[in-house]
């Protein structure tokens, strides 16, 4: 009766998680009371409804809900991105990341930050905590990015390297970030302390988004 039982609840589980192939380093233990499957060895997790790749240390993920990633790397069509702590949310198509993050983009390599949100579905990422970034050279409190549309938000205190003049804009107001608006064709940067509106209230409300869900 166990033994049906477990194979039931295993069935059950895949097809739940039918959208994700996952391929063990080392053991695989599902505990039939919380649901919970454990990669203790790590693996290699594809989410192929999403296009997401998730390749760390040591996995946990609940059939439905979350995956739980240690020393994780990303992969996607957009982005690449590591953290040593991950949540990724698939149906949301939401990650939060801990410990350490690294984020590149098409237009920004690099770049590194204490902690972060990424908001798949939407092309948005936050990173907070002593950002910073090799290409274009920038430093923040805090960045938000559209990196499907090319447009930033820098939050003071900031430094930006204008790769066309050649000179440091910086700044030291939180309540005026400076834009970045990446050109799609050439990849070149402009910057100007003048946010458009719409690009302000639509980018800052992920900020919002992001801190709340702490």
């Amino acid at each position: 009766m166990k033994r049906a039982l477990l194979l039931l609840a295993v069935l059950l589980a895949a097809a739940k998680f039918a959208a994700l192939s996952i391929e063990p380093y080392g053991d695989s233990v599902y505990d039939l009371a919380s649901g919970v499957t454990t990669l203790p060895q790590g693996g290699v997790i594809h989410d192929n409804e999403n296009g997401i790749s998730i390749d760390a240390s040591y996995v946990e993920y609940k059939e439905g809900e979350y995956i739980k990633a240690k020393q994780a790397k990303v992969d996607t069509e957009d982005v690449q991105f590591a953290a040593a702590e991950l949540e990724y949310y698939p149906e949301a198509e939401r990650a939060a990341m801990a410990g350490g993050v690294n984020f590149t983009s098409t237009d920004i390599k690099k770049m590194h930050a204490e902690r972060g949100w990424i908001y798949l579905k939407d092309g948005v990422a936050v990173l907070a905590g002593d950002v910073a970034a090799a290409e274009p050279q920038l430093s923040a409190a805090l960045l938000v990015a559209d990196y499907k549309q090319g447009e930033v938000l820098l939050v003071a205190p900031y430094a930006f390297k204008d790769p066309k003049l050649g000179v440091t804009l910086s700044g030291k107001n939180p309540k005026k970030p400076l834009y970045l608006k990446f050109d799609a064709k050439t990849g070149a940067v402009s910057a100007s302390s003048k946010v458009p509106t719409a690009v302000s209230e639509r980018l800052l409300a992920y900020v919002d988004k992001a801190q709340s869900a702490k």
